[in-house]
């Protein structure tokens, strides 16, 4: 039987080089890159049956790849990979087209499992993600479209209107109309507000950077 053939998405050289570590048994891995901008100009041969994914990552972060990447090849099965299970990261995940998530918490046996059942196109949501769904499983984002979530993320790092328009590929205009929506949908009224909501919903860290959240435990 073919291994099946894995690409990774992580920021952070430890876990990184600890997943690969993990896999090369079981699975062949044929690429790896530390953020989205690299898993999106990996040239995909042999093309991988899943991709690992990273949520928080500098640059292009593991959502806006997933956007991009399942735009370009629709049948790219994607497996979020994060240390911070909160509600809103986990259905963002889902949200975003991933197939599955598990917590960088999970043992060996679980990751397998994860990779085995997203190659298979089929969905996986790891044991700490059930705990917490199960326990918070109400959308806090249900209201902003996937492009606002990026947006609010960026608007809680301190990011201006030019600096998310460069990120996102938008313009100034278009990144301030996202910022009014976001405010309005979510009935706050200031930059300190946005950033508070980002905390609370798991998108953000108190400290104000979503990698420091999304690795806290050697990790997004």
């Amino acid at each position: 039987m073919d291994k099946i053939r894995i690409f990774i998405a992580d920021d952070h050289a430890l876990v990184l080089e600890g997943v690969l570590l993990l896999l090369e048994g079981p699975f062949e891995i044929v690429g790896k890159a530390p953020d989205g901008a690299g898993l999106l100009a990996y040239d995909d041969q042999p093309p991988p049956d899943v991709y690992v994914v990273d949520v928080n990552m500098p640059g292009v972060g593991g959502f806006d790849a997933a956007r991009q990447l399942l735009a370009r090849k629709p049948e790219a099965k994607i497996l979020f990979f994060s240390g911070l299970c909160s509600a809103a990261v986990i259905n963002e995940s889902f949200k975003v087209g991933g197939l599955g998530f598990v917590s960088k918490f999970a043992d060996a046996n679980e990751v397998s499992s994860a990779i085995l059942t997203v190659a298979k196109g089929e969905k996986f949501i790891g044991s700490d993600a059930q705990k917490e769904i199960q326990q918070h499983g109400a959308d806090v984002l249900l209201n902003l479209t996937p492009r606002q979530v990026s947006v609010l993320q960026l608007i809680a790092e301190g990011l201006t209107a030019k600096e998310i328009a460069t990120r996102l590929g938008l313009s100034p205009r278009t990144a301030e109309f996202h910022r009014q929506c976001i405010m309005e949908r979510l009935d706050l009224h200031s930059t300190a507000e946005l950033t508070k909501f980002a905390i609370q919903s798991g998108l953000m860290s108190s400290e104000g950077t979503p990698s420091q959240a999304m690795h806290a435990a050697s990790n997004s």
